[in-house]
Parts: structure tokens; C-alpha cells; sequence
């Protein structure tokens, strides 16, 4: 339980999280959902990746050494956290659905935790929303289940990753 509300603190503590969700909603109210996703595929990243940059992770370790705990608290939060915004986004648009803000969320931490670094995390979601995932979303007949697929997967492997490395 300690986890959890170290995790919640850690995470409603950091500078970008309301700024990015302010600027998630303003954009949704100008530009369509499917644009203002990428304020959704931020936090995840940001989430993931913000104890790497000035090497608090370490810190983390220390305290919760046992890894795969950690990261179980870490999704557990970041879920928590999301889904009443996602819930809000939606309203506003007046469009989209919660489920799929909440999936992409937890897909940009997973590839956060995986790569470690925000900015190369930024640059390949984005990269993937815009270009690769209209297309595959065109071919594949099941598209409405690939962001679960994707996020399970990547989620597997970065818990695995996580778990399997030095800080």
C-alpha cells in the first residue's frame, strides 16, 4: 500500500502532469480526439520516464527492490489517474472512447519504461499514431483490438525489461 501512495505522490507532484492534461483538454476543445491523443501518449511517457532523467529511479530501487511490485504500482497509478481524465476528454470532444485514452496511455509508459529516455519515446509513439497505425488500422480486420494487443505485448516486455535490468 505504501507503493501505491509513494507512486500516487510521485505522480501528482511532477510539473508536466497538469500542465499537459490542461493543455490535453484545451486542445480537444479546437482540434479532433485523434489529435489530442498525443497529450495522453506525453503523460504516459512523462510517467514513465521522469525518475530516469535525474536518476531517481535508484532511489526508487532502493526502497521497493522488488521490481515487478514496483512496476504493478506504477501501471496501477498511472491507470488510476488517467481514466478520470480520459472520462473528461471524451465529454469535451464529445466523441472517443475512455478505454482506448486509458490503453495508448499505458502503451507510451510501457515504451517510456522500455526506452528510458522521453524524447525518443515522444518521437516513436508519434511516429507510429501518425503514420504506421492508419495504415495497419486500414489492413487488419481486428483493428478495433489491436491497442489492447499492442499495449498487453509491450506491457509484457517492459515489465520483463524492468524487471531484467540495471538501473
Amino acid at each position: 500500500m505504501n507503493q501505491i501512495r509513494a507512486e500516487f505522490l510521485k505522480l501528482l507532484t511532477l510539473p508536466a502532469v497538469a500542465l499537459t492534461v490542461t493543455l490535453t483538454w484545451v486542445v480537444t476543445v479546437v482540434v479532433p480526439l485523434s489529435y489530442a491523443r498525443t497529450g495522453f501518449v506525453v503523460f504516459g511517457i512523462l510517467a514513465a520516464t521522469s525518475e530516469y532523467e535525474g536518476g531517481q529511479v535508484r532511489t526508487t530501487l532502493l526502497a521497493v527492490p522488488r521490481r515487478l511490485d514496483l512496476v504493478l504500482a506504477k501501471t496501477f497509478v498511472l491507470a488510476v489517474t488517467i481514466l478520470p481524465v480520459a472520462v473528461v476528454t471524451v465529454l469535451i470532444a464529445g466523441e472517443g472512447n475512455p478505454a482506448y485514452l486509458l490503453l495508448i496511455t499505458l502503451l507510451a509508459a510501457a515504451v517510456g519504461t522500455i526506452l528510458r529516455n522521453a524524447l525518443a519515446a515522444v518521437v516513436l509513439l508519434l511516429s507510429y499514431f501518425g503514420v504506421l497505425g492508419p495504415i495497419l488500422g486500414d489492413r487488419i480486420s481486428d483493428s478495433l483490438w489491436l491497442p489492447v494487443a499492442w499495449t498487453a505485448g509491450v506491457s509484457l516486455l517492459a515489465a520483463a525489461t524492468f524487471v531484467g535490468r540495471d538501473a
